[in-house]
Formats: C-alpha cells, structure tokens, sequence
C-alpha cells in the first residue's frame, strides 16, 4: 500500500499530464523536479492504478466457433475473440476486455463473485469499465502466496476487484500451500478458514484462469510451489492443466499427485458444482488444458481466442 502522501503526489502529476495535458518538462518544472522523475512517477501511477488507462478495442467474435463449442461441450456460453493481433500482449489484453464486458452483463447487485490468482484475472480485473459498479461480495477462493507473486496473489486481486466496484471483499486467511496434506486438513478446519471457503462454495460465479504446466511459464515455478522437473514428470504422467492451483488430466479428473491434496482453496469438484464459472484462457499451448477442463465439466462459460478455439475443437 502507497502512503496517503505518495498517492497525492501520483494523482497531481498523473492529473496535469493526463487531464491538464502539460508536458512531463512543464510538469517538472512547475513541481521543481527532473524530468526523469515525472516519467518515473507517471509510470509508478499506472502501476499503482492511480492512473487507469482502458483502450476500448474493437471485438469480433468467431460466433461459428463459439456455437460449437457449446454444441460440443455443452457451455452456457462461449466467447471466441475475432482478431489479427499477432503480439501476444496485445491478444491477452483484447481477450481481458471481452471477459470484462460478459462479467459487466452477469454481475447483479447482491450476488458473489469468487476469484483465482493469474495473470490473466489481473488483466480481466483491469478491464472492467472504471465507471461500472456492482455491489458484489468478491470472494478469495485461494489461500495466498508469499510476497513473490504479491502483484498477482488472490487477496490483492480480491482487494483491487471489490474497490474497482464498490463491493465487499470477502478474505480466505490461509497459505496457498501447506506442507502436506495433513496439515492442510487442520488449516481447513480452522473456524474463518471454514467460513471463508463455504462462501466459496455458495458463489454465484468463478472467475478463474488456466494453466498448463510447461515449466518455462508456469506460476508453479515461479511461485516456488513446484519445479520444471516435478512439472515435467506430471506431465509424462497424463496430467494437462491447473485450475485454481489444482493439477488434473486429460478427462478433468484430480490428477494424483502430492501438491493438490496440500492446496488451500476452492477444488475441481467445488467449481464444477458452481452455478457459473468463467475461464479465461488464449494460446494453443493451452489447448489440451482447455479441452481437459471442459470435458470434466468444471468450467461453463470459456473466453478464449478462435485459433485456440479451433485446436480445442481439433482435440474434442
């Protein structure tokens, strides 16, 4: 969190530049300050989310692939972004902004919203209009990681998304992982762990990333949960994707492994029982996770891009 004073100094210069269109050289000189501090303070904004920058993108969609990823999975609803965008950056923001729109026309005032840690729940979080408001409850269905990933960690999108819509953040107060299984039952037991996770299980919708394992990008590894070769032999051994840091296969079934039954947080079978739980997932490295995560039913509103769309057809 930003000091009171901090934030102040973000918003003035953020307003001249932004608002009173001044230069960052007007700006420095009227605050008496570098040139090359403006610049820096204006980028410190944007990452603060002082300053809140939304480029209204025009969306297409592949409504042919959309209905027949319905047809074939039997979806509520299917979201396949039309696009050319060649840079991936570029495609994950379009993706995060037509995630946005859908969950601005399903959030109604008084329901629940439970959220997963990920990149790609940043950039849908972001992408929400800054004038749309809910009041929601915004619930953390992940226990959370150490200071390593704080940008991405569940309780901070939790925050972040609940302020962004005027609702109610709803905290899980646990460790994303516990040293085995045993211990992660006695956490599961403690009264507002208990408390926090059957609100998880009551949420009205999801909204959740998926991942693939490749040990090269993998949150797994970056957050120190797992390593490449750990990754790599669940791999070999017909694991395909995660989904709220639990590890399944090709069919959507737990995948047996030592990591899962250690995980703090909402499970496979929790998010299949939900009335609607929206992923948010694009690239064709993601196909087989896509397609294992819908044949096992724990995910019924997709948001993806139409060449991973075709590939996750390709697979069915």
């Amino acid at each position: 969190m930003i000091s009171a004073a901090r934030h102040e100094l973000l918003a003035k210069v953020a307003a001249m530049y932004y608002e009173g269109e001044m230069t960052q050289g007007d700006i420095a000189a009227a605050l008496d300050l570098s040139r090359v501090k403006i610049h820096r303070l204006l980028k410190e904004a944007r990452d603060a989310q002082v300053v809140r920058i939304l480029i209204d993108w025009p969306l297409k969609r592949a409504l042919e692939l959309e209905a027949k990823l319905v047809e074939r999975f039997g979806l509520e609803r299917a979201l396949a972004l039309q696009s050319g965008a060649t840079d991936p950056a570029l495609l994950r923001r379009q993706i995060a902004q037509l995630a946005a729109r859908y969950l601005e026309g399903v959030l109604v005032d008084g329901g629940s919203l439970a959220i997963c840690f990920g990149s790609t729940t940043y950039e849908v979080i972001s992408a929400i209009r800054p004038d749309y408001q809910a009041d929601v409850k915004v619930l953390q269905a992940t226990g959370s990681l150490s200071q390593a990933l704080k940008e991405f960690d569940s309780s901070a999108l939790t925050r972040q998304l609940a302020q962004k819509l005027g609702g109610d953040a709803r905290y899980l107060s646990s460790p994303l992982l516990a040293d085995n299984a045993e211990a992660a039952a006695v956490i599961r037991e403690q009264a507002l762990v208990r408390q926090a996770l059957k609100r998880v299980r009551r949420a009205d919708i999801a909204l959740i990333g998926i991942g693939d394992l490749d040990p090269a990008t993998s949150v797994f590894v970056r957050a120190g949960v797992a390593d490449g070769a750990q990754l790599r032999s669940f791999r070999e051994r017909g694991a395909v994707g995660d989904m709220a840091w639990q590890i399944y296969d090709r069919a959507g079934r737990p995948f047996p492994c030592e990591l899962n039954p250690r995980i703090i947080g909402v499970t496979l079978d929790e998010l299949r029982a939900l009335p609607r739980t929206v992923a948010v997932a694009l690239g064709v490295n993601k196909a087989a996770a896509i397609a294992g995560a819908l044949r096992g039913g724990m995910i019924n509103v997709l948001c993806t891009d139409e060449t991973t769309a075709a590939c996750v057809l390709e697979l069915a």
